[in-house]
């Protein structure tokens, strides 16, 4: 199980499997490590079902959310640049929203 603040880099993408069910992803990111050694991990994250459809105008870039999730595994893909880029990927449990996005606040002030 993983339970991390993390910020969604690109807006939601719905799709549908052959036999009609939803599945939403957001790709979000969070740092892992201190100071000169800080590096960002990345990982898609997938709703099942009419909850992440549902949710999906509001899971928009830049918004900052507590993801909890299971099923973390370790996904390989083929890189335009024909190297193999590795991802993790995860199902969503359970999603907070934090104070707002980033964009609200920039308008705020």
């Amino acid at each position: 199980m993983l339970i991390q603040l993390c910020r969604i880099g690109q807006d939601a993408v719905t799709r549908f499997t052959t036999g009609g069910t939803a599945i939403t992803s957001i790709s979000c990111a969070y740092s892992v490590g201190f100071g000169e050694r800080e590096t960002t991990q990345w990982i898609e994250a997938e709703f099942w079902g009419e909850r992440g459809q549902k949710l999906a105008e509001k899971l928009t870039k830049g918004r900052q959310i507590v993801l909890t999730a299971n099923d973390v595994c370790v996904e390989t893909y083929p890189k335009s640049d024909n190297t193999t880029g590795v991802k993790l990927k995860c199902r969503v449990v359970d999603i907070d929203f934090t104070s707002g996005n980033s964009s609200q606040a920039n308008q705020a002030q």
